[in-house]
């Protein structure tokens, strides 16, 4: 649960070259970030232009969720795990106010930096991150969006003896 745990094309990549990265850096800690391709060739990227997006830091070593997918909305969704340890010890699965146990739903379509789209349910909600797309995970390591009806099926594990498979209706609002 170290290194590159996710990684997405831009919708647009076969213009804007663009894709975007979930890692984990030299601290330990996860980093989103944004590369561009070569304009002469689309199979090099170069490390120096790297955009760091943003970083959270992970108390633990497990449980770093990772990964990431545009939805059928155009935003770009990732997952982050709870943090690690046995039973979610420091409860960031039901606090609004972190991004770990999480999928953030972030608009990249800008030439830097992201925004929140509006339509985010913790949009305006004191104490909470707007980025929060969906919560109470323990580490979504993997989530996908149906091609034909835009549903989200996402696989995230348990404790002990269970795993479990969520699923979210395209229609939800988060």
């Amino acid at each position: 649960e170290q290194g590159l745990l996710g990684l997405a094309f831009s919708p647009g990549f076969a213009s804007d070259k663009r894709f975007y990265v979930n890692y984990i850096n030299n601290s330990g800690n996860t980093v989103i970030s944004r590369f561009k391709c070569s304009d002469t060739n689309p199979d090099v990227a170069d490390s120096l232009n790297e955009e760091i997006l943003f970083t959270v830091v992970q108390p633990y070593t497990n449980h770093n969720g990772g990964a990431m997918h545009f939805g059928p909305d155009g935003f770009l969704y990732i997952s982050l795990g709870d943090g690690g340890a046995g039973g979610d010890p420091l409860n960031n699965g039901q606090n609004l106010q972190t991004r770990l146990g999480k999928i953030l739903r972030i608009d990249v379509n800008s030439d830097s930096g992201y925004a929140i789209p509006a339509s985010n349910p913790f949009v305006g909600i004191a104490n909470s991150d707007s980025a929060i797309w969906s919560y109470g995970l323990r580490n979504a390591w993997r989530f996908s969006f149906d091609k034909l009806t835009g549903d989200k099926w996402i696989a995230d594990v348990g404790q002990g003896l269970w795993e479990e498979i969520n699923f979210q209706p395209a229609s939800s609002a988060g």
